[in-house]
């Protein structure tokens, strides 16, 4: 069985010590702060460095661009010449072309060489939870899953990812032109803590909030309700607790999801500047993907 290499591109939002860990590769997404002048994020800005910037500039709406062809193709190319597959994991393609320079990027590379295969997965998702899709990934293949398999896996667990957020405010929604299906029930006010589910490669209305800490309940009651209305098992899913400039907001979080539902959270991550650009410096959710071992499928 033919040995092969995960690639996702950086709206996975994973630590670079989880990348390492983890032996995936990341194509980062380009952030500017300035008109034309783009960096790469994680590398010529840190996520750190660029929440600081939003607090120190509240005025400035930064903008993404996507990873480019070139940028895949270097990747690709690098795992054809170390005699491995490709499984490359895109954020949805609702949300950014990203899959699009990927599945160019396949066709030249396929069309130089015939026989590389390239397996480029539209995850239908974003942040956290396309991170939680290329973890389960990475079980499948230390479980010893052939590509195939794996492909059949993600197809069928991606359909389980959701996340359920809240921002402080709707401006960089709205500069960022995202808030669409929020607008029929915010009207103008952008400064109210939306509760926002994220889901088939869109956000979606899940009311409003008149401050944070009622927002952050509703996420807890959201997750709540969905797992009993489908009567599903916590142990079957990996879950993740997202924070944005504020790690003491996460880590609060944390604690109030251990108390309402007794289960202990592995997972506490800072959402990336590719998705942050949009949310502004205060994202805070709860993630879940099925794991793919598990019995039951939230439909």
């Amino acid at each position: 069985m033919k040995d092969f290499v995960i690639i996702s591109d950086g709206a996975c939002d994973l630590f670079d010590y989880e990348v390492k860990n983890l032996d995936v590769r990341v194509i980062p997404f380009y952030i500017a702060f300035e008109e034309g002048k783009y960096l790469k994020e994680t590398v010529d800005v840190q996520v750190d460095e660029f929440y600081q910037k939003l607090i120190d500039h509240p005025n400035v709406f930064p903008k993404t661009s996507m990873p480019t062809s070139e940028d895949y193709y270097k990747e690709f190319a690098k795992a054809y010449n170390e005699g491995l597959d490709v499984i490359c994991v895109t954020i949805s393609k609702k949300f950014s072309g990203s899959l699009n320079s990927a599945l160019t990027a396949k066709k030249l590379l396929t069309d130089e060489h015939p026989e590389a295969r390239i397996e480029v997965v539209d995850s239908t998702v974003l942040s956290l939870v396309q991170g939680l899709l290329v973890r389960e990934i990475v079980r499948m293949k230390r479980n010893g899953l052939s590509l195939d398999e794996v492909i059949s896996n993600v197809e069928y667990i991606k359909e389980t990812a959701r996340c359920y957020f809240t921002v402080d405010g709707l401006s960089y929604l709205q500069h960022g032109g995202r808030i669409g299906k929020l607008a029929a029930i915010v009207g103008n006010f952008l400064k109210v803590n939306p509760l926002i589910v994220q889901k088939d490669g869109e956000i979606h209305s899940g009311g409003i909030a008149i401050s944070r800490k009622r927002a952050t309940m509703k996420i807890l009651d959201k997750f709540k309700s969905t797992f009993e209305k489908h009567n599903l098992n916590l142990d079957d899913y990996l879950i993740q607790i997202g924070y944005g400039y504020s790690k003491a907001d996460g880590e609060e979080l944390v604690q109030r999801f251990e108390a309402t539902f007794n289960r202990k959270v592995e997972l506490l991550g800072q959402i990336g500047a590719t998705i942050a650009v949009h949310t502004g410096p205060y994202p805070l959710g709860v993630a879940f993907i099925r794991k793919y071992d598990a019995k039951r499928l939230l439909n």
